[in-house]
């Protein structure tokens, strides 16, 4: 918890987050409640590290409002390997599983609100709300399309052709700074 204390936490009202659980799966509000109440909000600057390198993540993370790049860092330079975008639940999964330090960082490209559960506390939500865990797995599993739909872009397209279908994304385009998309 002390990571988080430089940002300001609050309770979650009604959001974006609950829309999105509520489009996804039927959930009464007693359940909607208890899972409301087991995240925290955070709020972000443009420019701050929501996670930093070389630190170990606990958490995972809706982006309730904002906009997120995911850095990866070697030893001479970084590198954006992906955008969070509003309406996201995202993690670092590759420090949360292994239980080693992230050789990534997530920072604000805009100014951003975060909600954040750590993974105990996520599991035992699980456990208590059963329709929860679901809409989790249909959310990992966008997440996983999305992933494999760029991964098999990044294989196969050009980089022309890739930036060709960024392209027509206007909203994206327009919130985006050009130096990330490249």
């Amino acid at each position: 918890h002390s990571y988080f204390n430089w940002m300001a936490t609050t309770r979650v009202t009604q959001s974006l987050f609950e829309q999105s659980i509520r489009s996804t799966i039927p959930v009464d509000k007693p359940d909607m409640e208890l899972i409301i109440s087991c995240f925290r909000q955070i709020k972000i600057n443009k420019r701050d590290v929501l996670i930093k390198e070389n630190t170990l993540v606990h958490h995972y993370y809706f982006l309730e409002k904002g906009l997120l790049r995911l850095v990866y860092h070697t030893k001479d330079s970084e590198e954006t390997s992906w955008v969070i975008l509003d309406g996201s639940f995202f993690t670092e999964i590759i420090s949360l599983k292994s239980k080693q330090p992230t050789t990534m960082s997530i920072e604000a490209l805009e100014p951003s609100i975060v909600l954040c559960i750590e993974e105990a506390d996520l599991n035992e939500l699980c456990e208590q709300v059963r329709p929860f865990e679901k809409f989790l797995r249909l959310t990992w599993e966008e997440n996983l399309y999305r992933v494999i739909q760029m991964k098999l872009l990044q294989q196969f397209s050009d980089a022309k052709e890739r930036y060709d279908i960024l392209m027509q994304d206007k909203n994206l385009m327009q919130r985006i700074p050009q130096k990330y998309l490249a």
